[in-house]
């Protein structure tokens, strides 16, 4: 962890501790305890967010490299737990599964342009939902404020994904594969080799429109998904929750995660956030309070395993014949493989 990401952490952790002493702590632990066995379904909804995010991958990888489903499900539970355990501004992760995909025998090039779309599309998914999510708390009548920091948010994050984009069609991936090398030199597990040739190999999928708008279509359907979380929290502690107000707290909450980027787990501003929403519904700050860190179970609860399962994989690994069976097997290639050289 670098200085500013370690001044970041403290700047989180010291505004978390500010939340918690300003209100009632008691209140928040009773919050927290209400929801009881409820914490299962959050967690199961957690992984029912990953499995379909993986096979939203697999979309973009079928046409080009046939593999077991249950792989991609494996290594986008790797990714989601280094992103949200480790330090690593939320792409780490992403590219630690790239690299892990190529020790099944998925060629480095349509690994890392394969990872490199389904991030795209992951954000634009993200993109649509929190517009989603903007539009239900105009029509509540949302604060003024809470309304005009979404808008400048999105102002800024739909012309930086349309960069993303560019880059990817007309060339500018030379810009990546340097990200790639610096954060693989900080990172050596992101490496992924040499001799990407990911313009040729972004174009590849590229053209597989369908698959595209398959792989798009189950990432906004995860997000959907996803404010189950919050749904379940707020049904067990009594409150009688709609759904629409469910989908504003976890779009926008979502949001204001990804905006804190810099923050190892968003620590401090998601439960800032949460309660600045929470507000609109009329939820006490304890609740909102609840809410995050129940949010943050299923990070534990399925991060830790994932990290495990990673550092597995690493350990048994110096050539593809290491991996173990449980795990090789997953990458089994169907009658209908198509290679990509």
């Amino acid at each position: 962890m670098n200085r500013g990401m370690l001044l970041a952490a403290l700047v989180g952790i010291l505004l978390a501790v500010g939340l918690l002493a300003g209100n009632d702590f008691g209140a928040v632990a009773d919050a927290v305890a209400a929801v009881g066995w409820g914490v299962l379904g959050i967690i199961a909804v957690r992984a029912a967010v990953v499995i379909v995010c993986a096979q939203g991958w697999a979309s973009l990888m079928r046409p080009h490299v046939q593999r077991n489903n249950s792989l991609y499900g494996l290594l986008r539970w790797i990714r989601e737990s280094v992103n949200v355990l480790l330090p690593v501004a939320h792409v780490g992760g992403d590219l630690i599964g790239g690299r892990l995909l190529t020790f099944w025998a998925v060629p480095n090039g349509i690994a890392g342009a394969g990872i490199l779309v389904d991030l795209l599309i992951q954000a634009g998914a993200q993109l649509l939902f929190t517009l989603l999510g903007l539009a239900f708390l105009i029509l509540h009548g949302g604060g003024d404020m809470i309304v005009s920091a979404v808008v400048i948010g999105l102002m800024v994050a739909g012309p930086a994904l349309a960069g993303f984009f560019l880059s990817q069609k007309f060339g500018l991936f030379r810009l990546v594969e340097k990200a790639l090398e610096a954060m693989a030199a900080k990172w050596p597990r992101t490496a992924m080799g040499s001799d990407l040739n990911l313009h040729d190999r972004l174009q590849d999928i590229y053209r597989h429109p369908k698959s595209v708008a398959l792989s798009l279509t189950l990432h906004v359907a995860a997000w959907l998904v996803g404010a189950a979380e919050i749904w379940i929290a707020l049904a067990c502690m009594g409150r009688n929750p709609s759904i629409v107000e469910a989908l504003v707290l976890e779009s926008l909450g979502q949001a204001i995660r990804g905006a804190a980027f810099p923050v190892p787990g968003a620590v401090g501003f998601q439960e800032g956030g949460y309660m600045v929403l929470g507000h609109v519904y009329g939820l006490p700050a304890e609740v909102s309070i609840a809410i995050s860190l129940l949010k943050r179970v299923p990070d534990f609860a399925l991060g830790l395993p994932g990290l495990l399962a990673w550092h597995l994989i690493e350990l048994r690994r110096p050539s593809i014949d290491g991996i173990p069976s449980h795990f090789r097997s997953l990458g089994a290639i169907s009658d209908r493989n198509a290679d990509v050289n």
